[in-house]
């Protein structure tokens, strides 16, 4: 090859060097893998959505350990695309804090720059869902700050899909990104954000707990139902103002508890005074409906709304029924001016023809006579009544001061004679002297110590509850008592989780003792048994309205020891025994631990034994109904 002269050299070297094909760049590219990288404080900030809004309970904790011993545990960092910055990710928004603070305070370089954790970017969603695994490991957060974090996080991943995201399907979503959350919370959350936060701002941040809000939800969603039930007389669409407007008065900054007693007065004066529905009756089916769906009753089934629906029809159409007193005035005397019963603890008083009216009691006018110059003949007798009522409660008045006063234990507590017609099973309040010990003296700290000794759970019933069990039994023309009075007669078994109080394993109260009702109870019986078991709330107790109250469905393949037990047992009543079960000796010596194999899991305790005698007893009741029934028809 024949070598290039000087000339073309020359020429060669002065052309022009080729030309660029992209544009200039002023950063590199953003790693894609991980790795550690040299940061200063001026190339991080805080991650926007960073669900911690109150400050971390732990902060002066973690602050005190980075100012002794350094950064130990570095915050991870990602890079979005196109940003110049590094962001925080997966927690560490305090940390970063903590070290703008100490640097402003000591200006050391070590709080300045140090190496972090780098991260590629992934995904908006991921980094929300990062921190907040990274909160709820490092510090606990607060329920709506969980709950405000699980909403956005539900609208990023809606945008990304453009389709609406099912709580199930956002429960799988979330996992999926690190972040373990229940599906029961889901729900919670979600109407937590959109109808508690609104109203109740400063009390959720300042730390109000999950048990607290879900009882909150269970109030607001029970005043909700009573509200929709009132079709004529309010709006459905206003309830949420309404609501707004009386809780909005409990918002408190600092409060994690609410004053529940405070709360449900002023929901039941605003259910009053928007519905015209009484008071009392507001707070009664309120109290239904929280109790019923905490123990998953159906609220029609078990008449939750009876009282409201009574009113409202009396409310409606006056006329449809005539108002009716309780108690009941008592009938006068035959051929003469009514009798006043004397209490049986003083024989030596006589029925009082004519009552002594009290001067101040005469000068009180009737509501009726307020509008009228003379009272009518109605209106005479009317007040007659009062006056003789108002000189009962005094005669008993007088008489409970007696007892009260006197030592001896020989008076009977019950000022009532127990009449013919009351002297039915539990109709043995005055035998109660039998009961005690001979020659103790019956205080009330006796009184209460013995009802103390045979309550194995409390079971709490409110006053207005339980004024309308007994109007309604007075109605019927049947006995009703209360836990009080038959607990010293009896051995009860009390419960305030899933069903009433056993008072008496055989006696059945008059509104129950009818086939509804009594399948109604046998069906509450068998959960407890069958949740002992293992199978409660599942498809293998169904429901029967014909029969004794339930069916049973074979249980799984996999059920064990325990739950055949309880199917064997239940399967008894109804006659229809599995032989692949166990046998009926053993099946029996288990359950009533008179006996014990292998284990002694497969024994009863008290509670369930006592509530199994109880189902006995309610069945054969039934079947002596159903009976009778079938001959009638016949």
């Amino acid at each position: 090859m024949k070598r290039p002269s000087d000339q073309q050299l020359r020429e060669r070297l002065m052309q022009p060097s080729p030309k660029r094909q992209g544009q200039p760049v002023d950063a590199m590219t953003p790693p894609d893998q991980e790795m550690a990288v040299w940061v200063t404080l001026d190339m991080l900030k805080p991650y926007e959505h960073n669900p911690r809004q109150v400050q971390n309970p732990k902060y002066e904790e973690i602050k005190a350990s980075i100012r002794a011993a350094g950064l130990k545990h570095k915050p991870p960092v990602t890079q979005r695309p196109g940003e110049k910055h590094y962001t925080i990710c997966d927690g560490g928004n305090t940390r970063l804090q903590i070290l703008r603070e100490l640097y402003e305070e000591t200006g050391e370089s070590r709080f300045h720059a140090f190496y972090a954790l780098y991260r590629p970017w992934q995904s908006e969603v991921k980094m929300l869902t990062g921190h907040l695994s990274e909160n709820d490991n490092r510090g606990q957060l607060l329920w709506i700050e969980r709950a405000k974090g699980v909403m956005d996080a539900k609208a990023m991943y809606e945008e990304e899909s453009g389709d609406t995201l099912s709580q199930r399907e956002l429960v799988k979503r979330l996992a999926e990104d690190g972040y373990q959350v229940a599906q029961s919370h889901i729900s919670k959350m979600l109407y937590t954000v959109e109808h508690l936060l609104p109203t109740l701002p400063n009390t959720l941040y300042s730390g109000l707990g999950r048990p607290q809000v879900e009882k909150l939800i269970s109030y607001r969603e029970a005043c909700r139902l009573i509200w929709e039930r009132c079709t004529q007389e309010v709006e459905p669409q206003g309830f949420a103002d309404t609501w707004h407007q009386t809780m909005a008065w409990f918002d408190d900054e600092g409060q994690t508890e609410m004053n529940w007693g405070i709360v449900v007065d002023r929901l039941c004066g605003m259910l009053a005074d928007h519905t015209g529905v009484h008071f009392n009756v507001c707070e009664l089916t309120l109290d239904n409906i929280v109790t019923y769906r905490k123990r998953r009753w159906d609220l029609e089934e078990h008449q939750a709304f009876e009282a409201l629906d009574v009113e409202l029809q009396q409310m409606r159409d006056p006329d449809a029924q005539p108002p009716s007193l309780y108690p009941p005035l008592p009938e006068p005397a035959t051929g003469g001016a009514p009798v006043v019963k004397v209490p049986a603890s003083d024989p030596g008083r006589e029925p009082q023809s004519q009552p002594q009216t009290d001067p101040q009691a005469e000068q009180l006018p009737s509501p009726r006579t307020l509008s009228r110059d003379a009272p009518t003949d109605d209106e005479r007798a009317e007040s007659a009544e009062l006056l003789r009522l108002r000189e009962q409660v005094a005669a008993l008045e007088r008489e409970k001061q007696q007892l009260s006063e006197s030592p001896s234990p020989s008076v009977s507590v019950f000022s009532e004679p127990a009449s013919e017609a009351d002297s039915g099973p539990m109709a043995a309040p005055a035998e109660e002297a039998d009961d005690w010990p001979e020659g103790a003296a019956r205080t009330e700290a006796e009184r209460a110590a013995r009802l103390e000794g045979l309550t194995q759970s409390r079971w709490e019933e409110t006053p207005g509850k339980r004024g309308y069990r007994h109007h309604l039994a007075s109605e019927l023309g049947v006995p009703s008592f209360d836990f009080e009075q038959l607990a010293p007669l009896a051995a009860p078994v009390l419960s305030g989780e899933t069903t009433p109080p056993i008072a008496d394993v055989w006696f059945i109260e008059g509104v129950e003792d009818e086939p509804r009702s009594l399948r109604i109870r046998i069906r509450e019986l068998v959960q407890v048994i069958a949740r002992w078991g293992g199978f409660g709330g599942s498809d293998v107790v169904i429901a029967d309205d014909d029969g004794i109250g339930f069916d049973l469905n074979p249980l799984p393949e996999a059920a064990d020891r325990r739950a055949r037990f309880a199917w064997q047992a239940l399967a008894s009543l109804r006659g229809e025994l599995n032989p692949e079960y166990p046998a009926d000796a053993t099946l029996w010596g288990a359950l009533l631990g008179t006996h014990r194999e292998e284990g002694a899991e497969s024994a009863w305790d008290d509670a369930v034994l006592l509530r199994f005698f109880r189902l006995v007893r309610l069945i054969r009741r039934l079947r002596e109904h159903l009976q009778g029934q079938q001959e009638a028809q016949s």
